[in-house]
C-alpha cells in the first residue's frame, strides 16, 4: 500500500511541536509581562504617571488614533475642553498604572486612595444583607475601585480574557485577591454573580463595554452621548432579579500623581421597558465621565 506526504503536511507530531513552541513563547512572553509589572509596581506612583503619559503621547503619532479620539470627544461634546494629548496621556496611564496595580501590594494600593465618596449607601445596603451591583466605567485606573470594594466585602467581578492567551496569568492574580473572585464573561458568569447578589454579596460590571451576544451577553440600542451604542441589559436585569442596589462608581486620578479619589453614587431603580433601563444606564455613565471628562478611556470604540 503506498501513502505519500505532501512537504510542509502538518502530522500529528508536527501540530504537537508547534503547540509545545506556543506554550514555551507564552510562558516567556508572560513571564516578561509580570517582571515588567513588578518593575512598574516598585516605582512611585509619581513615576508610573509620567511612563504612562509618555507612552500614551505616542499614540498621537497615528493619525487614525488622533481622528477616533477626535470625532469621540467631539460627540461627547468634550472637544473645547478635552484636549488630544490629556486624552492620549490618560489611556496610557491607565495601562502603565493598572499593570503596576496588579503586582503592587494590597496595602499599599489602598493606601493610595486618598478619597472615598458615598461609601456609607454600600456599607447600610451590605449590612442589610442586600446585593450590590457596582458599575465602573473605563475611567482613569479603574480596577483600583474593585481592589478597594474587595477589601471591604465579597466581589464577583465578570473577567473577559484577553487577546493574548500569555498576559492572562498575570492579570487573573493581580484581579483575583483579597474578597475579589473573577468570573468569565459567559452563561456560567452570570450564574456565579445571580448567586452572589442573592447570598448579599457584590458584584462587577463594566457599563460602558459593548456586550458580545456570542459570550451569553444581550443589549438594545440606547443614546450614549447623544448617538446610538449597543448597551448591556444584564446590569438591570440582575438589579430587578434580586433587588440589589445599583451603584455607579467613579475613579478619579488626582493631581501631580497624589493619588486617587472614589465617588459611589447609588442609581434609582430602572424602567421596566429594556430600552428606557439602558439610556438610564447610559446617563449615569455620562455622569460619571463627567466628573474628570479627561480620563476616561476616549479610544475604545463605544459604537461597534
Amino acid at each position: 500500500m503506498y501513502c505519500s506526504l505532501r512537504a510542509g503536511a502538518r502530522t500529528p507530531t508536527r501540530i504537537a511541536s508547534e503547540q509545545q513552541r506556543k506554550r514555551a513563547l507564552s510562558t516567556f512572553l508572560s513571564s516578561i509581562a509580570s517582571a515588567l509589572a513588578g518593575w512598574l509596581a516598585r516605582r512611585p506612583l509619581a513615576t508610573q504617571s509620567r511612563i504612562g503619559g509618555a507612552l500614551g503621547r505616542l499614540m498621537l503619532l497615528s493619525g487614525g488614533m488622533r481622528n477616533r479620539l477626535r470625532t469621540y470627544l467631539t460627540q461627547a461634546g468634550y472637544a473645547e475642553r478635552v484636549t488630544l494629548t490629556q486624552a492620549a496621556a490618560s489611556i496610557g496611564r491607565m495601562a502603565v498604572e493598572t499593570a503596576g496595580l496588579w503586582r503592587t501590594p494590597d496595602a499599599v494600593v489602598l493606601s493610595r486612595i486618598k478619597i472615598v465618596d458615598g461609601w456609607d449607601a454600600i456599607l447600610a445596603a451590605h449590612e442589610a444583607k442586600r446585593g450590590v451591583v457596582f458599575l465602573s466605567p473605563h475611567m482613569a485606573t479603574f480596577e483600583v475601585a474593585s481592589l478597594y470594594i474587595g477589601s471591604q466585602m465579597p466581589l464577583t467581578v465578570m473577567f473577559r480574557p484577553p487577546r493574548v492567551a500569555w498576559a492572562e496569568p498575570m492579570m487573573r492574580a493581580g484581579r483575583d485577591r483579597m474578597q475579589i473572585k473573577s468570573e468569565p464573561a459567559e452563561m456560567s458568569g452570570i450564574r456565579a454573580m445571580l448567586k452572589a447578589l442573592r447570598r448579599g454579596d457584590a458584584i462587577g460590571l463594566l457599563p460602558d463595554q459593548v456586550p458580545d451576544p456570542a459570550k451569553g451577553g444581550e443589549g438594545v440600542w440606547a443614546p450614549f452621548f447623544g448617538r446610538p451604542a449597543y448597551t448591556m441589559t444584564l446590569a438591570q436585569k440582575l438589579a430587578k432579579t434580586t433587588g440589589a442596589l445599583v451603584v455607579m462608581t467613579g475613579c478619579v486620578r488626582l493631581r501631580d500623581a497624589a493619588g486617587y479619589r472614589l465617588v459611589f453614587t447609588p442609581l434609582a431603580p430602572f424602567s421596566d421597558d429594556a430600552v428606557a433601563a439602558a439610556t438610564e444606564l447610559n446617563a449615569a455613565v455620562e455622569a460619571a465621565i463627567a466628573l474628570a471628562p479627561e480620563q476616561f478611556l476616549w479610544s475604545y470604540n463605544r459604537y461597534k
